[in-house]
């Protein structure tokens, strides 16, 4: 799905006027509301959005190939 479809679709189904916000992303403050999926780690509540980056961002860190000497 295109993420700009997602958002728009989001925003209309979490309206603020109409749904209790839950939790803010701890990364980009995003509202998270009643219903909607978040992801509750270390670093503190995130949004999908967040959670695929710092997931990348992690999978980038500890990425290594066999036979290769790191940590020098």
């Amino acid at each position: 799905m295109n993420e700009d479809k997602y958002w728009e679709e989001q925003r209309i189904v979490n309206d603020p006027q109409e749904v209790k916000v839950y939790f803010n992303c701890e990364i980009c403050g995003a509202e998270i509301y009643e219903g909607q999926e978040y992801y509750d780690c270390d670093v503190g509540y995130l949004c999908e959005k967040c959670f695929d980056e710092e997931q990348e961002i992690y999978k980038q860190s500890c990425e290594r190939i066999a036979g290769e000497k790191y940590g020098d």
